[in-house]
């Protein structure tokens, strides 16, 4: 029969704020709510304390967000002068230093009626040298 001690369960809070060493474990690509192509994230701690935590990330194609998908993929060790399809297997494995802060709920679960609570957010992610 299946069990689970709930006291040994790792909640969702949120890291600390920081820079961590972290590596993309998994990327998939999608549509955002507004019909934009976005590459979803998963970044997974690498060593200390929070080894093996989980931070999401969403690289979102739009002219908005330009800027932040060409830090990123620059950060990754894509060409400065890259251009063509960015593909999700092209992002697994790689591995930089993020620096993580911590962003507030935002809005109301509507299942459950209970506010959102805070999330990491990745502000920059660094080549590794």
């Amino acid at each position: 029969m299946p069990a689970i001690d709930f006291s040994k369960v790792q909640g969702l809070e949120p890291l600390p704020v920081g820079t961590y060493t972290a590596t993309i474990v998994k990327a998939e690509t999608g549509e955002s709510k507004a019909g934009n192509e976005k590459i979803d994230i998963q970044w997974k701690v690498d060593g200390g304390p929070l080894d093996g935590r989980i931070v999401f990330d969403t690289l979102t194609f739009t002219a908005k967000a330009e800027f932040r998908v060409r830090a990123t993929l620059i950060a990754l060790g894509f060409d400065k002068k890259f251009k063509g399809e960015v593909r999700p297997e092209q992002l697994v494995g790689k591995t930089a230093k993020i620096v993580v802060d911590i962003q507030a709920g935002n809005g109301v679960d509507p299942e459950t009626g209970e506010p959102y609570p805070p999330r990491n957010r990745i502000k920059k992610i660094a080549l590794i040298r």
